[in-house]
């Protein structure tokens, strides 16, 4: 999701060049942030934008009253590490129940391995 800028058309081209499938139609979206009308481009479907909306806005809203001055601007920088945060920890979470899913796999396999081996029929050579 995005507002039009030179960045986003380059980004749009590098994406077109991957192998991946195509991503649906980009739609228009008018919405409203912290009192601030927006006009966003998105591919997600009206109920995600919807809730990305509604998770910005009031991320925006709970710092608001913890600016100095009441400043839109310093309530989203707020907001924007409030978020990158979540984003943050939530990322460290995964990647370490990951890695504890890897290793359960790597043990887990080895074992098995082991099993076999000493299961197989040994060849006695006279």
């Amino acid at each position: 999701m995005n507002e039009t800028t030179k960045s986003d058309t380059s980004r749009t081209a590098t994406a077109s060049r991957s192998t991946s499938p195509a991503k649906p139609a980009a739609k228009t979206f008018e919405v409203e942030i912290a009192g601030v009308p927006l006009r966003l481009k998105s591919s997600h479907d009206e109920q995600t934008v919807k809730e990305l909306v509604r998770l910005v806005d009031s991320k925006i809203r709970e710092a608001l009253p913890l600016t100095k001055t009441g400043s839109i601007q310093n309530a989203s920088i707020l907001a924007s590490l409030n978020l990158a945060e979540e984003y943050l920890m939530l990322k460290r979470k995964a990647l370490s129940e990951l890695d504890g899913l890897e290793a359960k796999a790597v043990k887990v396999i080895t074992e098995m391995e082991s099993t076999r081996s000493q299961a197989a029929p040994k060849t006695a050579s006279n």
